[in-house]
Formats: C-alpha cells, structure tokens, sequence
C-alpha cells in the first residue's frame, strides 16, 4: 500500500495555455509571429490573393481539427483512468477509517475495563505495542490517501477544463471550413467584397487563437502531473497516535 504504488498510472492530461494568448501580451505577440512565419498571410496578403488564403485555411483548419480530435481522444482517456483512480483511494480511505475506528473502540474497551490485552480486530490479536503500531500505520496512510485524491479532483477538474477548450476549437474550426468551401467559389466568380474580407479576418483569428493552443500545449503523463501528491503519501507523517486513541 505505498504511496508509489497509488499513482502508477499511465494516461495524459493535457495543460493548455490558451488562456495565456489573450491575456499575456508578450506571449500572443510570440504566437502572432510565429504564425506569421509559418502562415504568412497579413491583411495585404490575403486581399491581394483570397482564394490562395481560403486554400490555405481550409488545409490549415482540418489539420488543426484532426490535431485537436487527436488530443481530446487522449484526454477523454485519461479520465476515465483518472475517475478509477480515485474510487480506488476512495476505497482505501474508507477502509482506513473502519479500521481506525475498529482499533479506537477496542483500546478504549481496555482502557474501560471491558477488555484486556490482547484484543482482536478483523480476526488478528493484538498487544497494546501492536495496536498503536498498527493505528500510526493507517494514519499515515489516510493522511496520503487524502493528499492524493485533492490532486486527483485537480487533475479531473482541469481534464474537463481543457475538454471544453478543445471542444470550442473542434466547433470553431469546423464552422469556418464549412463557409469557407462556399466562400471560395463566390470569391473565384466575383470581385472580393467587405463582406468576404471581415470573413477572412475573422477566419485568421480561430487559425490564430488554434496556433496559440498548440503551442501553448503540454502533455504531461499522468505520474508526473501527480508526482507530489505521490510524495505525500509515501512520506511519513508522524502522527500523533495518543491523542487519536484517547481524543
């Protein structure tokens, strides 16, 4: 029942800095220009070459549609391992307490004089010595067990966090390659229009705010986002096992 042991599990989670575009400056400025470099189509650009641009952003969206598809599978994964992890350490919470409870009443039994040493619990004798041993034993472990299901509910919350973020992508993407299809035939027939360019304006911010996802994307394994929570439970805790006893 070490900690270690509590979190061999193997899934992503996904941490998305989306967020960081639009309120760091500095950080959409460096997407901005990445972007530019890999994209290349300014203001200028896309109005001296429209069709050229809703070729271009019709491979661009369902490559970033495909990516995005990728990662939510992955995340859709790693939650449902995240989700039976946690009614595992529920389990073994719980079981920690029966078993704290079952210790206290019998050592209070002797205390009482209802009793005398030893005393059995869970079909096992135990001295006094033993008792207390085995007490100091399931605090540590539910005091690593409760450190441990704080990450996992973090964990799960940001997984459906970032479930939603990529789901807006999916949605935002896919409703620009689905007027963009149509557009592009419009535009080969007529002069480009104000209509068309606020259009393609619109359609450089979701490929701009996709880019910010993407680059802003880290996949951490699951044992690593929850590292410190499997520290926790492996380390000691030095409970206090009197004043659990006698409290």
């Amino acid at each position: 029942m070490g900690g270690n042991n509590m979190v061999k599990l193997i899934g992503l989670v996904l941490v998305l800095g989306v967020a960081a575009y639009f309120f760091l400056p500095g950080f959409r400025a460096k997407v901005d220009q990445q972007y530019d470099k890999v994209g290349g189509w300014t203001e200028d650009a896309r109005r001296n070459d429209p069709v050229g641009y809703i070729e271009f952003s019709i491979g661009k969206l369902q490559e970033n549609v495909n990516k995005f598809e990728d990662m939510r599978t992955s995340l859709v994964g790693a939650k449902a391992k995240l989700e039976q992890q946690k009614n595992e350490n529920a389990g073994k919470i719980v079981f920690s307490e029966k078993m704290l409870g079952d210790l206290k009443a019998k050592f209070l039994d002797v205390k009482s004089g209802k009793a005398k040493w030893p005393v059995e619990v869970a079909g096992k004798a135990y001295t006094e010595a033993d008792l207390k041993q085995q007490v100091n034993l399931f605090l540590s472990q539910k005091e690593g067990f409760a450190a441990l299901a704080t990450q996992l509910d973090k964990a799960l919350a940001t997984a459906e966090s970032k479930g939603n973020e990529i789901l807006t992508r999916i949605s935002d993407s896919k409703g620009k390659l689905s007027m963009l299809s149509t557009q592009k035939e419009i535009v080969k027939l007529n002069k480009l229009t104000g209509d068309t360019e606020k259009l393609l304006a619109t359609v450089q911010d979701v490929l701009v705010q996709n880019e910010a996802m993407v680059q802003g994307t880290a996949v951490r394994t699951v044992e690593e986002l929850m590292k410190e929570a499997g520290s926790a439970a492996a380390a000691s805790v030095n409970p206090n096992v009197d004043a659990f006893l006698n409290g």
